[in-house]
């Protein structure tokens, strides 16, 4: 039986007003992500590979949401963005630039799982490239918008960018990252799905540590007149053990996930968004000083590994550097 949590998206506030992105927003808890913020008002960007596929997605949520609340007009724009293409990456963060004012939150939530070795037309691994680096990249060309957003709300929290990452992330080589080969190609398949989700959740620290620098004043509100950066909370999550087509594609996964669901393992893809949606929209009590943080369903701290807790900060360092170093090689910085 599929757990009973104390908090839902019905706890949400009116998100009116506000702009939020959610890659993979077509299936899973990508597309429930994209529903309830709808749901509750937001304008939604939502990323997807396939055009059809995402205009069919963004049908199907107004279509729901229609007829619960016949007054609510869903505010839903797809953008077409194949992570395993750094340009096309690229491309759809100029086309949110170029149409958002503002923007308060973004989901990364795509990514694929314990996939066969292969690589993207950019010359990294699959799994390394879409549950990371073009999760990287597409915040990193964000981050002006989010500055920005933050600056003008003038409040803690306004802005929050959220890494869906894995309980997995613990099942990488003791190192962490090997920045030698971060295609692992003779590696288990699933200790490149660790890497990539332990990256995720580095990723999240150093944001964190770039616009949080100033922790021991969490309760004094931003100072629009200040030139410090403004704040953009960063948090890392475990949505849950979700039944979704991930657990196809694995290998090995057409013979546990029958197991594991008569076991009662899972939970809905819906459930799923739950740890996504409080991350990126919640409020109230227990959201007061998330950032920085690893949680799981739904809202509960939680220590991660040793390697992703990296209390000095050197992984996260060393990882976003070399990230910055790949990408400006490349030339995907030049935009910015």
């Amino acid at each position: 039986m599929s757990p009973r949590f104390k908090w839902s998206p019905d706890f949400l506030p009116s998100l009116d007003g506000r702009t939020y992105l959610v890659t993979g927003g077509n299936t899973g808890i990508g597309f429930w992500t994209v529903h309830h913020l709808a749901l509750h008002g937001a304008t939604v960007y939502m990323t997807s590979r396939s055009p059809e596929k995402g205009a069919s997605a963004i049908s199907s949520i107004k279509a729901s949401i229609k007829k619960t609340h016949p007054d609510l007009e869903s505010r839903i724009y797809l953008v077409v963005m194949d992570l395993m293409s750094l340009r096309s990456v690229v491309a759809g963060a100029k086309r949110i630039r170029t149409e958002c004012a503002q923007l308060h939150g973004i989901v990364n939530s795509a990514g694929i799982m314990a996939t066969p070795y292969q690589l993207s037309e950019d010359g990294y691994e699959s799994q390394w490239q879409t549950n990371y680096l073009a999760h990287w990249l597409l915040t990193y060309h964000l981050l002006p918008l989010l500055e920005s957003t933050a600056a003008a709300a003038g409040q803690e929290g306004a802005v929050r960018v959220v890494n869906v990452s894995s309980m997995g992330h613990a099942a990488t080589f003791k190192e962490g990252i090997r920045f030698e080969d971060t295609g692992l190609k003779d590696a288990f398949t699933f200790r490149r799905y660790a890497q990539s989700k332990l990256a995720n959740i580095l990723h999240a620290n150093a944001l964190h540590a770039r616009y949080n620098d100033n922790d021991n004043h969490k309760d004094e509100q931003p100072n629009p007149n200040s030139n410090s950066k403004p704040r953009i909370w960063a948090i890392s999550l475990h949505p849950g053990n979700i039944d979704t087509q991930l657990n196809a594609r694995a290998r090995g996964g057409s013979v546990l996930t029958p197991i594991l669901r008569c076991m009662g393992a899972y939970i809905t893809p819906e459930q799923g968004s739950y740890n996504s949606l409080w991350a990126v929209a919640g409020t109230g009590e227990g959201v007061e000083a998330i950032s920085g943080g690893y949680f799981v369903p739904v809202g509960e701290r939680k220590a991660p590994s040793k390697l992703a807790q990296d209390p000095e900060g050197t992984l996260a360092s060393r990882l976003w550097d070399w990230t910055e170093r790949q990408m400006r090689t490349k030339g995907f910085l030049d935009a910015i």
